[in-house]
């Protein structure tokens, strides 16, 4: 009888010893939660306990915190990145206003303009106005792109066709700028799944980038080639060229790396950017490598149809 007792008080008293390291475990878990609550999100649960469920609560818990933690952090860079947009949008914007602004008020309040005089400003303030609009066209074409409102009409499509038509439409750009693009082609078709107008938008985005960076190598380039399952197109050019600080950021918004910010040289910056989110749409790839002063290529590659 008296054995029975002591056993019976014994489980009684490992019971309650079970209960109060419960009741210690959950109040931790408590003010941890507490303290989570008030944004430190790197706090994690660490209880040294033998309890499985206590322990499978814990870490369902931590791995919850770990995709808050990435989620929020995520979210502060958008932001970072949104403030930063929102900053280069406005002073890209500014800039050529106030600019336009001063030939529309030299041109209103100054008699003294000859006619020739009132011509070239006029050329000055539609140049700065086509900018403008092209800046706010590629900013919104962006916005639609980022936000999935973007739908893509896919069908089979021959590279060297698409590559020969962009070409064409540069010839005038090129005998300007007194460039003979170098070209290296294969005679046999390359068909990759694509849309077309997208094909378009990133050859010439390519293209311009190359033109408008590339100007003083006096050489461009234009290829295509085939390596695994992807077929490559690679735009190069002979300019000064991407530092090696610089090649991570080329496909980032309003990049313009080391070359000043000048009228003569500055495109919106979104170019490239929009180029990387046609890509991607497209389930390719996109690349860039550069020697100062020597070759840079920008290369995207899709799968072979």
């Amino acid at each position: 009888m008296w054995n029975l007792l002591l056993v019976l008080l014994f489980v009684i008293f490992f019971l309650f010893i079970k209960h109060i390291q419960l009741l210690f475990q959950l109040k931790k878990m408590t003010l941890i939660t507490k303290e989570i609550q008030t944004g430190s999100l790197n706090l994690r649960y660490r209880l040294r306990t033998s309890q499985k469920d206590v322990k499978e609560l814990a870490e369902a818990l931590n791995q919850l915190m770990d995709h808050f933690q990435v989620d929020f952090e995520r979210i502060e860079f958008l932001e970072e990145e949104r403030k930063r947009m929102v900053a280069n949008i406005s002073h890209d914007l500014r800039t050529p206003l106030t600019s336009l602004l001063g030939y529309i008020e030299a041109m209103r309040n100054d008699p003294t303009l000859t006619t020739k005089e009132k011509g070239e400003f006029l050329q000055i303030i539609t140049n700065k106005g086509n900018s403008l609009l092209k800046l706010l066209q590629d900013f919104f074409e962006l916005a639609k792109l980022e936000a999935n409102d973007f739908k893509l009409n896919l069908q089979k499509i021959d590279l060297v066709q698409i590559i020969s038509e962009v070409l064409v439409g540069f010839y005038p750009v090129f005998v300007k700028a007194d460039i003979v693009p170098v070209i290296n082609m294969p005679d046999e078709p390359f068909y990759v799944k694509a849309d077309v107008d997208c094909l378009h938008r990133i050859l010439n985005n390519f293209l311009s980038n190359a033109l408008r960076y590339g100007y003083d190598g006096k050489e461009i380039g234009v290829g295509l080639r085939e390596e695994g399952d992807l077929v490559w197109v690679d735009v190069w050019d002979k300019g000064k060229g991407i530092s090696k600080e610089d090649i991570p950021y080329v496909f980032e918004r309003l990049y313009t790396g080391s070359v000043s910010r000048n009228t003569s040289t500055q495109g919106t910056g979104l170019g490239l950017t929009i180029a990387k989110n046609l890509v991607e749409k497209h389930g390719g790839k996109i690349t860039v490598t550069s020697a100062p002063n020597e070759k840079t290529i920008f290369s995207f590659g899709f799968m072979r149809n």
